[in-house]
């Protein structure tokens, strides 16, 4: 557990701009720095990380927690590897749709009604000027993941690929970003408040604001993806392993959502 207090002055300072606020971010020594900001988002960054090694995805940004200390404040948060080479320009799906567009991905969407038909053009569209192959598995993997964890920040600008400078060619980020997950905002999810009243309130993006609805439309265009290996004990042992930074009341909340979110997803969960 990394203990040490950061006394952030940073290269860059960074303001990550999403439909639900601002989260600081700080660039500095090769790693990414990230402040809470409505609630515990460093805590579900890094249970989410810890839970994701417990499945049969490989590609994904490991989160540590961290004390951030900046303008005399000092700060719970967490930390990561900047995934990014230095001959490497991030493109995010909004960015790359103008790019090539010069309109917005959200406007063009309107003319599909269908949510199956918006993934489908999204993938044709980014399969067709990245060059990149299984792009449906990969958006249903992050439609499974954003599902079960309840993540409701992942616009268009959170979705991203990336491109080498020297070659042009394009890969897949590592599945990142689930900050605004399991509850996390504290303002609008009431930390005594029931929390299946929490997660009825929850509402995806970007093809539909129903989580399930929006995973079942591109599991049925590009199949099952994700298998769930961790347990219950794995699952409690995650979120107390930050029990220095977070009280028990987040502890336990987290720890609820996270095994009523995998008693519902039971068909993801891997048999023996």
């Amino acid at each position: 557990m990394n203990n040490k207090v950061i006394n952030t002055k940073p290269v860059k300072m960074i303001t990550d701009s999403s439909s639900k606020g601002n989260q600081p971010k700080w660039l500095a020594d090769g790693l990414w720095y990230k402040a809470d900001h409505m609630g515990y988002e460093g805590l579900s960054e890094i249970v989410i990380s810890k839970l994701l090694a417990k499945t049969n995805i490989q590609n994904f940004v490991i989160y540590k927690p961290t004390y951030i200390e900046y303008e005399g404040k000092k700060l719970v948060g967490c930390y990561s590897e900047n995934f990014k080479k230095d001959n490497e320009t991030i493109y995010t799906l909004e960015k790359l749709f103008r790019a090539y567009t010069g309109q917005s991905l959200a406007k063009a969407l309107l003319d599909y009604p269908e949510v199956k038909d918006k993934i489908k053009f999204t993938v044709d569209f980014i399969e067709e000027h990245t060059n990149l192959e299984n792009v449906g598995a990969y958006l249903t993997v992050m439609h499974e993941l954003d599902a079960f964890f309840l993540n409701e920040d992942r616009h268009t600008n959170n979705i991203a690929f990336i491109r080498n400078d020297d070659t042009e060619e394009f890969s897949f980020c590592p599945y990142f970003d689930f900050g605004l997950s399991l509850l996390s905002d504290t303002n609008d999810y009431l930390i005594d408040a029931d929390i299946y009243d929490c997660i009825s309130k929850v509402k995806a993006k970007p093809f539909d604001a129903d989580f399930d609805l929006q995973m079942d439309s591109a599991e049925e265009l590009y199949g099952i993806q994700l298998t769930i290996g961790f347990t219950e004990n794995d699952i409690i042992n995650s979120v107390e392993e930050c029990k220095e930074y977070y009280d028990e009341a987040i502890r336990n909340r987290v720890k609820n959502v996270l095994l009523a979110r995998k008693n519902k997803f039971r068909y993801l969960v891997a048999t023996n």
